[in-house]
């Protein structure tokens, strides 16, 4: 981020912490989408998504007087909040039981054996490629594919215009093809 843009998140904070309503609408329609893209990508279901990205502002909110700045951005802390949110619910949901003599007859979700190895297989191969990339292009593909935020708010951390953020992130889904297609072929 830029330094003008670290101040004035830095300045809108500070009004937020001290209780000023319009500063504190401002963050949290600012950061709203980036709390909800990652909680729909986690979840997959836009209901609960929405309610758990709710839960993490009522939990952001009321931290908010005694929260200190470390240096990294709110939205890091939000995504913290969000992402314990999603594994305190998955540690909830209570099993769903069965009576041994119907266990046969229920569908099964899981991948087999075989369908695991190839997900697996297929992961460690585009972590690699991923991996071999040029830093900038890990970087653009991680925040805007994988933590699902928006060209501006990637512009802003990488400090790029969103146009640039769209224009490195076609360039490095291209490589990452070119990578992988490499790959397929040896």
């Amino acid at each position: 981020m830029t330094g003008v843009t670290d101040r004035s998140d830095d300045q809108l904070l500070e009004r937020a912490q001290s209780g000023d309503r319009a500063a504190l609408e401002e963050l949290c329609q600012r950061e709203w989408r980036a709390v909800y893209g990652i909680a729909y990508s986690a979840i997959g279901n836009v209901a609960e998504a929405q309610d758990v990205t709710q839960e993490a502002f009522l939990r952001a909110l009321k931290s908010l007087p005694t929260y200190r700045r470390t240096g990294a951005p709110l939205r890091a802390y939000l995504a913290t909040i969000t992402r314990n949110l999603i594994r305190d619910g998955w540690r909830k949901r209570r099993p769903h039981l069965v009576e041994l003599d119907f266990a046969s007859q229920l569908a099964s979700h899981d991948m087999g054996p075989e369908q695991h190895m190839i997900c697996t297989d297929e992961q460690q191969r585009l972590h690699a490629a991923l991996a071999s990339l040029p830093l900038d292009y890990q970087t653009v593909l991680r925040l805007r594919i994988m933590d699902g935020l928006s060209a501006a708010d990637v512009g802003g951390v990488m400090g790029r215009k969103p146009d640039a953020i769209r224009q490195l992130q076609h360039r490095a889904l291209a490589a990452l093809r070119d990578v992988l297609v490499e790959e397929a072929r040896i």
